[in-house]
């Protein structure tokens, strides 16, 4: 009796890894295609068997995790945590579609649940891990289309939320490699992503936190805008944009200039007289 208990228990377990195999492959080409390197372009809506308004999802979502955890490379498991994070933004996609708030407020939950997962992930990595670029690259991705369907759905709060999670799980990872993924536009109007690497100031580091603080928050908020401006932009205009980034380095006004002038004209005046 013993023996055919664990003799079902395996066929069980078995037949729960195809399953999860099944469902992930399926997954996977429902979310978007792949580049070469294994980036999706774009993140489509959801097609896949088991979407948010499943009596499966839990069970769903179960298997993942436990993907996640007999995957034991560090670096693998948080590119994993990240993939499963787009396939909650594609869920998203589609429960929007439908007219479904309700049922995209319980994706936008599992991908918050999910990024604050990935960010307790990083720890263990030191400084200057180039292994995490990758994963980096995909969150970078997530913001693209976070922003595009901010346009769409204004009113969303989820949807703010979880641009905001992605925008403060993407310096995690600039802490961790030091680099920058910036969007550059190509000829065909395809959006790219190239890393670059930050310059990294120590000096006076712990007297500026403060007040570092402040200004993070405040380029979070205008980077934000920013991409999303942008990607209105794009959506009105089908032309090719040639963009250069202009920066002011404190060169002195016109009316600065007329300003200092005021003394030596004043001191000639009473010269004269």
């Amino acid at each position: 009796m013993k023996n055919k208990q664990i003799i079902l228990a395996g066929i069980i377990v078995i037949a729960l890894l195809c399953f999860v195999g099944t469902v992930a492959a399926l997954d996977d080409n429902s979310t978007g295609a792949e580049r070469a390197d294994g980036v999706s372009d774009t993140i489509e809506p959801y097609s896949g068997p088991i979407g948010a308004d499943s009596p499966l999802y839990g069970l769903k979502l179960a298997m993942e995790d436990l993907d996640e955890t007999f995957t034991f490379n560090d670096s693998q498991r948080v590119e994993k945590q990240i993939d499963h994070g787009k396939v909650r933004i594609a869920e998203v996609q589609r429960e929007l579609q439908l007219n479904r708030p309700e049922i995209a407020e319980r994706a936008l939950e599992q991908y918050k649940m999910k990024l604050n997962l990935t960010e307790g992930s990083l720890v263990p990595f030191s400084t200057n891990t180039t292994g995490l670029l990758h994963a980096q690259e995909m969150i970078t991705r997530h913001q693209e289309v976070l922003a595009s369907l901010i346009l769409k759905y204004p009113n969303n709060t989820g949807l703010h939320r979880a641009y905001d999670n992605s925008r403060s799980l993407e310096l995690k990872f600039e802490d961790k490699t030091e680099m920058r993924f910036t969007p550059y536009i190509e000829k065909d109007n395809k959006t790219v992503f190239k890393a670059v690497r930050l310059q990294i100031q120590t000096q006076n580091h712990n007297n500026d936190n403060n007040s570092n603080d402040v200004k993070n928050t405040e380029q979070e908020k205008n980077q934000k805008q920013e991409k999303i401006t942008e990607q209105k932009d794009e959506k009105g205009a089908n032309t090719t944009a040639n963009g250069q980034t202009i920066r002011t380095t404190g060169t002195p006004s016109a009316g600065s200039h007329g300003n200092d002038s005021e003394p030596s004209q004043d001191q000639g005046k009473k010269g004269r007289d």
